[in-house]
């Protein structure tokens, strides 16, 4: 499961975000992580889930999961080697920073309510944080070269290269790194290397436009307080409310598949009268390794996928149809898996 950790400043509505999240997209409850941060699971909403749902009346429906980690961290404005301040979104795949774009006499800013300047100190935060990093890793290499250990000379040039970027105040999702780069890097879990989702946080009378999330980041924006109302009613209300308000978009909803997104990730579907499932994989996944995301067993055996296209499967009413009109097809181990096939593994064993 891929672990998405939640950052922003302090009056963002970044708790309400999460606990918007756990509230309202059948999360489970949420746990203690470190000092003031929170973890929760929430399901990955997909209508295609739902109608396939339908179609086959199934004793059990599975959702893909993402796991979000409310972190307690950005905006306390401590920085250098004293400890780290995030070690929790550290350990997470992506990142969600909430960024404040409304105004509230209820929350009252002190320095007046400014988007772009705090997505910009957000992101100077995240740079110091990875600058301590490299230095304090550099200064381990110099010793050990001066010694005579020359193994981690190109974990070294590597680094010396995220120093200059940073340096220049450059997050290191904005750089070119190569594939072996990526490798030498990847045990130091950069924050500015994550893959970064911005959400605006906006009230019901906002007219703004969000400023440029910047190179290599997604943006989205919510209605945080509207979301809230909305989520505290009970699921079968919650579209009839939004037309009331004038909500036309389910924002939750649009939130997590944004992060989705984010990661790369793509959903393929098992569909039968015992479960309709959706699994997760990285988008150019091939058919073995979508076996494998069901039981490493089927990899290691697979012969063949069995696949149609879900929009297919629903025009056609079912596999039979499926068949009988020569579009569900067989594919080997090596296809490459499209966003919301309906496949079965045959394999040995």
């Amino acid at each position: 499961m891929k672990r998405v950790g939640i950052i922003g400043l302090p009056q963002s509505g970044k708790t309400t975000v999460f606990e918007i999240l756990m509230q309202g997209a059948g999360a489970a409850a949420p746990a203690g992580a470190a000092a003031k941060d929170r973890v929760g699971v929430v399901k990955v909403p997909d209508a295609r889930i739902d109608r396939l749902t339908e179609m086959f009346a199934p004793k059990k429906t599975t959702l893909t999961q993402i796991q979000f980690v409310d972190s307690g961290a950005a905006g306390h404005g401590k920085h250098g080697k004293g400890g780290d301040l995030f070690s929790a979104v550290r350990q997470c795949d992506a990142l969600l920073v909430v960024v404040r774009d409304f105004e509230s006499a209820l929350v009252p800013s002190e320095k007046g309510v400014n988007a772009a300047r705090d997505l910009r100190d957000i992101d100077a935060e995240l740079v110091l944080e990875d600058l301590a990093v490299v230095e304090t890793r550099l200064e381990r290499i110099e010793k050990e070269m001066r010694i005579g250990k020359k193994e981690a000379a190109a974990e070294g040039e590597a680094l010396q290269k995220c120093r200059t970027a940073l340096d220049a105040e450059k997050p290191l999702r904005t750089i070119e790194l190569s594939a072996e780069e990526l490798r030498l890097l990847r045990g130091f879990q950069f924050l500015t290397l994550k893959p970064l989702l911005v959400l605006f946080n906006q009230d019901e009378s906002s007219n703004r436009v969000p400023p440029d999330p910047g190179p290599g980041a997604l943006a989205v924006t919510l209605r945080a307080s509207a979301e809230r109302e909305i989520v505290s009613l009970p699921p079968e209300e919650r579209a009839a409310f939004r037309e009331e308000m004038g909500v036309t978009e389910d924002g939750l909803s649009l939130v997590i598949r944004s992060c989705y997104q984010l990661l790369g990730l793509i959903s393929f579907f098992t569909v039968g009268p015992d479960e309709v499932r959706a699994w997760e994989i990285h988008r150019g996944d091939r058919a073995v390794d979508a076996a494998g995301a069901i039981h490493s067993d089927l990899a290691r055996g697979f012969i063949r996928a069995e696949v149609v296209a879900y929009d297919q499967l629903v025009e056609l009413g079912g596999h039979a149809k499926a068949r009988e009109k020569g579009v569900l097809r067989l594919e080997g181990r090596d296809y490459l898996v499209q966003d919301g096939d309906c496949m079965e593994i045959r394999h040995n064993g």
